[in-house]
Parts: C-alpha cells; structure tokens; sequence
C-alpha cells in the first residue's frame, strides 16, 4: 500500500513539472496594494502584498489567460483561504501549507484562467498575516520550424559511376533503356545537366529530356571519343554533352530517358546564383 501511494504521488509531481514547463510566469502588479512584506529566496528578495483591511487587491487581467498567487503567511493559520472575484462571481481557494521556512508558512500556489474579455480581477483575503504576489502565466508556444526540402531529390536512376579525370572524380547517375534518370530541384533552383554515353559500336546513343511529364527535346551524340575521362568498366567513353535545365519557378520533376539500347552516365549541377 504504502508503494502504491508513494508511485501515485511521483507520477502526480511528474504531471505538476510537465505542466509547469509548459508555462513562464510574469509578476502582475497590484493597482491597490495595501502593506507589503519581502521574503528572501534562493532566487532574490521579492515584495509580497496584503489587502487593507476586508478590501480586495486588484488586477490588471486585459489579455491575461492564467493567473498563478504565491502566498505565505507570519502565524500558523487554522484555515487559511483566499477568495478570488471576477466580474459577479466569487471563487474561494483553500490554501495549503508547503513548508515552514524562515518562521514563515509558505503555501502551495494556486492558479485559475482568467475568462476572455476579462479587464481586472480582484483577490480578497480576510486575514491579515496573509500576504500574496500575482504572476501571469504566460504559455510557452513551441516554434514551428518551417520544412524546408531539399533543393534536389533523386528519385529513379540505373546506379552511380565514378567519372575520373586527372586526378580527381565525381558521381554520376546512370540510366538505360530498362530505367530512366529521374530527379527534382526545389526551392525555384535551376540547374544544369553534364551526360556522356558509353559507345559500343557504330550507332549514335540518343536520349531525350522530359520536364513535368513533357518532352522537352532529343539529344544525340557522336561517336567521338573522350581521351579527359574515363570510368570503371567502360572502353569507350563519348565526348561529354552539357544541357540547360529548363527553368524552375518553384518545384520541377526532370527525366532523362535512354532510347537507344546504350548506358548514359549524367550529372546534375545547381546552379547557385539564380
């Protein structure tokens, strides 16, 4: 029994954290504070107010949602209370005793919602050696951070070959007769398009490029061979083609399609400054 309590109040001061973070606070000023006391905290030394005598404190609640009062109190009070008035109603909350501290009892807080359209709030407290301090509770709203896509996305290819020349080399994209080489550039990038051919016999590899599912050209190489580059596993290599990309306003599905039986080798670049 006494492990089931002590599981049900971890699991409730869980909730009471949760919750806590999920808002920041704000100190409200009393507009008729009556006396006031400072009461000294890990924190820093704050004033905290009580009302004159049976008068209500008041507060400025225009576009104030949640309200939380901290209160302690000089004497070991029996039922400590405090009385909350919005507009014609009347709401009493008993107050809870924390701790002991410093010869000071201090509460629990109490906190309520404020309705819209609400313009003050009055809190009332009879006895005298209560005193309090108001805070908004302002809602911590996370900030959405905007999806941003990538600026190119591949989508269909044959493989990737590495292209050397001298000493260096760069991945390109291969497609067939069997598979097309599809990609799209986002964020309104344009681009170009390097594509050489593997030459197997005396016909002319030809291709063409589609944009957003419409042709956009043919494309046929020679058979002159490059003598700059080369890649693994291929004799003969074409002399290198390059294309503009037709324009991106915003988001553009590109496709090279292969219509001879040859292996194609593309690479697509961005080009920055546009």
């Amino acid at each position: 029994m006494i492990k089931k309590t002590s599981i049900l109040i971890l699991f409730c001061l869980i909730a009471i954290a949760a919750f806590a973070q999920n808002y920041r606070t704000r100190i409200m000023d009393f507009e008729n504070p009556g006396s006031r006391r400072i009461r000294k905290t890990e924190n820093g030394n704050h004033w905290y107010y009580r009302s004159l005598p049976e008068k209500t404190m008041t507060l400025n609640s225009k576009g104030v949602e949640r309200i939380q009062i901290r209160s302690f109190s000089i004497e070991n009070l029996r039922k400590p209370q405090i009385f909350i008035l919005i507009g014609k109603e009347r709401t009493s909350f008993e107050l809870k005793l924390a701790e002991r501290l410093n010869g000071y009892y201090i509460y629990e807080d109490i906190e309520f919602d404020v309705p819209a359209g609400t313009g003050k709030v009055e809190v009332l407290c009879y006895q005298r050696s209560i005193y309090m301090r108001a805070y908004e509770m302002e809602e911590i709203k996370p900030k959405i951070k905007p999806v941003r896509v990538p600026n190119r996305q591949v989508h269909a290819h044959a493989g990737m070959i590495d292209l050397n020349h001298n000493s260096s080399s760069s991945e390109y994209y291969t497609f067939n007769p069997a598979q097309a080489f599809r990609f799209t550039h986002n964020n309104a990038k344009n681009g170009v398009l390097y594509v050489r051919a593997r030459l197997t016999d005396r016909s002319l590899p030809k291709f063409s490029l589609w944009h957003n599912g419409r042709k956009v050209d043919d494309y046929e190489f020679s058979l002159a061979r490059s003598t700059k580059y080369s890649a693994q596993g291929i004799r003969y290599l074409s002399i290198g083609m390059k294309l503009d990309l037709p324009e991106n306003a915003d988001s553009s599905e590109y496709e090279l399609r292969a219509d001879s039986d040859h292996l194609f080798l593309a690479r697509p670049v961005i080009l920055l400054n546009r």
